[in-house]
């Protein structure tokens, strides 16, 4: 009988974590949408801030490979 009671015990947690479960899947598939949102936007500002900065960044390596031609010239 003891044994009974247990196993009906184990059940019973059983199914409330089946439920639990179920509520934070159902919390994580409504907060999805946002979620994806919210990457692609980052992404777009990713993409934003590399459009901006590359020009920037080609002329400092022009710089450098003009500095290194002068220091190279001046070791000779």
């Amino acid at each position: 009988m003891q044994r009974l009671k247990e196993i009906q015990t184990s059940l019973r947690k059983l199914s409330n974590n089946v439920t639990q479960l179920q509520e934070n899947i159902s919390d994580l598939q409504a907060a999805l949408p946002a979620v994806a949102n919210f990457v692609s936007e980052v992404e777009r500002d990713v993409k934003k801030w590399q459009f901006k900065t590359q020009p920037r960044l080609n002329r400092i390596q022009i710089i450098l490979d003009v500095l290194k031609i002068d220091s190279d010239e001046q070791k000779k």
